[in-house]
C-alpha cells in the first residue's frame, strides 16, 4: 500500500513538472506567432516601396530567426509528449499489475470466506464464544475482515479509474504530437521560402553593400556618441545619489555603503524590487512592433564584414506610433544626440530605460511617469519608410538584454 502511494506521488510529481514545461514552451509559442505576425504586417507595408531597403532585410532575417526558434519550440514539446506519452504506457502498465494483484487478493478473501462460511456467520461465531473476551476478539476480527474486503474493493475501483485516465491522457497526448507534427512541418515550409527571399534580397542589396556599410558604421558612431551620453547621465544619477546618502549617514554619524553601488531611498529601493519582480512580464515600449535587431553584437545581414553591436533592441513599428513607458519611475533626462534624434531616460530605483530615435518629448526631467503611458512620437525614416525605436535597460551601469525582461 505504501508503495503504490509513493509511486502515485512520484507520478503526480513528473507530470507536474512535464505541464510546466509544456506551458512555458506554449507561452514561448504563443510569443515567437505574435511577432512573427507582426512582422509580416510590417513587411507588407515596407513592401509598398518597390527597391528593397536594409530595413525590410533586417525584419526578414530577424522573422528566419524567430521562426527558427519557434520550430524549435515545437520540437521541444514534441519531444516533452513523447515523454509524456512513454511516462504514460508506463504507469498504465504499473497501474494495470497493481490492478490484478488486487483483484488477486480480493479473490483469495472471497474464495477464503465461501470455504469457511460456515464458521463465519456471524451470530454463530459470536455465541459460540468461551468468554466476552473472546467475544469482543471475534467481533473486532469479522470488522476487520469486513473493512479489508471494502479497502480492496476501493483500491480495485481507484486504480480502474486511473489506469482509464491514464489511457485518455495517452490519447489526447498522441492527438496533440500528430498536430505538432503537422504544424512544425508547415512552419519547415515557411521557413525555406522565407530563406529563399532574404538571398534575393540580401543580392539585391549587395550591389549597395559599400554605401551599406558606409551607412552602418555612421549609425554605429552615432550610436557610440548616444552610448557616451547615456552613460554620462546615469553615472551623475548614482554619483548624486551616493551623495545624498553620505550626507545623510554623515548627520548620523554613520558611513554611507559601497561607493560602486547606487544608493536608494526606501521608496526607490521598494521600485527597484518591484521593477525586479516583473522580469519577464513588463510591457512593450510600443503597442505593436517586431523585433529588428537583438541585444548584443551580431552581424549584420547583409554585410559579414560590419558587425553590430547593440546595447538594447531595436523595435519596428508602424508609422506615427508612441513610445511608452515599460515601467513606473522618474523622467531623469530628455536629450538630442542628433537633429533627428531625442532619446528618454526614465529612473526605476536603480534600473534605467532608454527610448530613443524620437521626433517628439511628451515628457520632460523630472516627470512621474506611469506605466504604459506614452513618453514620445517615434521617429519614421522616410528614405527607407521605417518607424524603429530603440529600447535599452540597464541596472546602474549594467546593460542588460530587454528582451528577457519583456512579456512574452
Amino acid at each position: 500500500m505504501r508503495l503504490g502511494l509513493v509511486l502515485l506521488m512520484l507520478l503526480l510529481s513528473f507530470g507536474g513538472y512535464a505541464q510546466r514545461t509544456k506551458e512555458s514552451l506554449q507561452k514561448e509559442i504563443n510569443s515567437l506567432q505574435k511577432e512573427i505576425e507582426s512582422a509580416n504586417k510590417l513587411l507588407k507595408e515596407t513592401s509598398k516601396n518597390k527597391q528593397v531597403t536594409l530595413n525590410q532585410v533586417s525584419l526578414m532575417d530577424q522573422k528566419i530567426k524567430n521562426r527558427q526558434k519557434l520550430i524549435n519550440a515545437y520540437n521541444e514539446q514534441i519531444k516533452v509528449l513523447d515523454r509524456n506519452i512513454k511516462q504514460g504506457e508506463n504507469n498504465i502498465n504499473k497501474l494495470s499489475g497493481e490492478l490484478k494483484k488486487l483483484r488477486g487478493e480480493y479473490s483469495k478473501m472471497v474464495l477464503f470466506a465461501y470455504r469457511n462460511k460456515n464458521h463465519y456467520d456471524q451470530l454463530e461465531f459470536l455465541f459460540a464464544s468461551e468468554d466476552f473476551n473472546q467475544a469482543t476478539r471475534r467481533m473486532r476480527y469479522i470488522q476487520q475482515f469486513a473493512e479489508a474486503r471494502t479497502t480492496k474493493i476501493e483500491q480495485i475501483s481507484e486504480n480502474q479509474r486511473r489506469v482509464r485516465e491514464e489511457v485518455e491522457a495517452n490519447r489526447k497526448a498522441r492527438e496533440e504530437q500528430t498536430a505538432l507534427l503537422a504544424e512544425e512541418k508547415a512552419q519547415q515550409g515557411l521557413l525555406v521560402k522565407e530563406k529563399e527571399e532574404l538571398n534575393a534580397q540580401v543580392k539585391q542589396l549587395k550591389k549597395q553593400e559599400g554605401n551599406i556599410q558606409q551607412s552602418i558604421k555612421e549609425k554605429q558612431a552615432q550610436a557610440k556618441k548616444f552610448q557616451k551620453q547615456i552613460d554620462d547621465i546615469i553615472a551623475e544619477e548614482i554619483r548624486k545619489a551616493n551623495e545624498r546618502a553620505a550626507k545623510e549617514a554623515a548627520s548620523k554619524g554613520k558611513t554611507s555603503g559601497k561607493p560602486d553601488k547606487m544608493a536608494l531611498t526606501p521608496t526607490e529601493k521598494a521600485l527597484s524590487t518591484s521593477f525586479s519582480a516583473n522580469k519577464g512580464k513588463l510591457p512593450w515600449p510600443v503597442e505593436r512592433g517586431a523585433v529588428s535587431s537583438s541585444f548584443g553584437k551580431h552581424a549584420s545581414a547583409v554585410s559579414d564584414k560590419v558587425t553590430i553591436t547593440n546595447n538594447g533592441i531595436d523595435i519596428v513599428t508602424n508609422e506615427n506610433a508612441k513610445a511608452r513607458c515599460v515601467f513606473e519611475g522618474v523622467v531623469v533626462s530628455v536629450v538630442k544626440p542628433s537633429a533627428s534624434n531625442i532619446g528618454i531616460i526614465i529612473r526605476h530605483g536603480d534600473f534605467f530605460t532608454v527610448y530613443s530615435q524620437l521626433d517628439e518629448a511628451y515628457v520632460n526631467r523630472g516627470d512621474k511617469v506611469k506605466t504604459k503611458q506614452d513618453i514620445g512620437k517615434i521617429h519614421t525614416d522616410r528614405a527607407e519608410g521605417k518607424t524603429e525605436l530603440h529600447f535599452e535597460l540597464r541596472q546602474g551601469t549594467d546593460c542588460l538584454n530587454p528582451s528577457q525582461w519583456l512579456a512574452k
